[in-house]
C-alpha cells in the first residue's frame, strides 16, 4: 500500500507584513540631506518656570525675605549716616577726658615721688642781699619733662583698653531727651598717641622785697583714633599744672614775661 504524503498547508503572508529591504534598511541619502535636529528653546523653559504657579507658603517666604533685605538695606544706612555721627561725638569727648585724666595721673605721680623739685630745679644767687642770678637746673628739668611723658603714655593706653568708650542705646536716636536711657554699649578704641611737655618760669611780685617764682608745666597730647565703624579723628589736649613755688626774699631785678624751657 502506498501512503501519500499530503503537502504541508502554506499561509500565505500578506503584502504589508513581507520583509522590504527599503524598510529595513536606511537610506543614507535621506539621512545626509534630512539629518535629524533636536533644539530646546530656553527663552520659553524660563518663561514656563517663572509662570510656575508658587505654593502660598512659598508666596510669604518670598515677602519675608524680601522685607527683611530692605530692612537690613535702611537699617545699613542709617547706621552710616546717624550712628555713626552721634558714635564719633561720643568717642572724641571720651578719649579727650582720657587723655586730661591720664595726664593728671602722670603729673600727681611726679609731684608725689620729688617733693624736694623746687629747690632743685632752680638755683638763686644772692649778693649783698640781692638777688644776683637764677639759674635752671637743665639736666633736671629734662629728666621731669622724661618721666611724665612717659607716664601719660603709659596711663592713656591702659586706660583706653580697660575703660574703652560706652554709649547709651538711647543716644543712637539723636534726641537728647533720650541719650540718658537705655543700656551702655561699649566700644573699643585704638589710638596712637604722642606726648609732650613744656616748663615755664615766671615771677609775680608779693610785697615789698618779695617775688614769688612760679614753675608750670603744660603737657600736650595728640591722640589719633581708630573707632568702631571706621571713625579716624584727631584729638589734641592741652594741659598745665604749677610744679614747683618759690617765695624769693630780697630785691629782684625787674624782669617781666615767661621763660620756656
Amino acid at each position: 500500500m502506498r501512503v501519500v504524503e499530503a503537502p504541508t498547508p502554506t499561509m500565505n503572508r500578506p503584502s504589508f507584513l513581507a520583509p522590504h529591504s527599503s524598510l529595513l534598511t536606511p537610506n543614507p541619502s535621506l539621512l545626509l540631506s534630512h539629518p535629524p535636529s533636536f533644539r530646546i528653546n530656553y527663552h520659553e523653559v524660563i518663561v514656563m518656570l517663572c509662570r510656575k504657579k508658587l505654593s502660598p507658603v512659598r508666596r510669604k517666604l518670598r515677602k519675608y525675605i524680601a522685607i527683611l533685605l530692605a530692612i537690613l538695606i535702611l537699617l545699613t544706612v542709617y547706621i552710616e549716616l546717624a550712628v555713626k555721627r552721634q558714635l564719633r561725638d561720643v568717642v572724641i569727648r571720651d578719649m579727650q577726658t582720657l587723655s586730661e585724666q591720664a595726664v593728671t595721673m602722670a603729673v600727681d605721680d611726679y609731684l608725689a615721688e620729688h617733693s624736694d623739685r623746687g629747690n632743685r630745679m632752680c638755683d638763686i644767687t644772692y649778693d649783698n642781699g640781692s638777688v644776683a642770678a637764677i639759674s635752671t637746673n637743665a639736666a633736671y628739668i629734662n629728666a621731669a619733662k622724661t618721666y611724665i611723658t612717659e607716664q601719660a603714655q603709659d596711663y592713656i593706653d591702659s586706660l583706653s583698653h580697660t575703660q574703652g568708650v560706652s554709649v547709651r542705646l538711647g543716644t543712637f536716636t539723636g534726641m537728647m531727651f533720650l541719650s540718658n536711657f537705655g543700656p551702655d554699649i561699649p566700644f573699643s578704641v585704638d589710638s596712637t598717641q604722642t606726648v609732650s611737655c613744656e616748663f615755664q618760669s615766671s615771677f609775680e611780685s608779693a610785697g615789698v622785697n618779695q617775688t614769688i617764682h612760679h614753675i608750670t608745666i603744660t603737657v600736650y597730647v595728640d591722640l589719633l583714633i581708630y573707632g568702631p565703624i571706621r571713625i579716624k579723628e584727631t584729638v589734641s589736649t592741652e594741659s598745665s599744672f604749677e610744679i614747683a613755688q618759690t617765695v624769693i626774699v630780697g630785691a629782684v631785678p625787674s624782669y617781666s614775661g615767661v621763660v620756656t624751657y
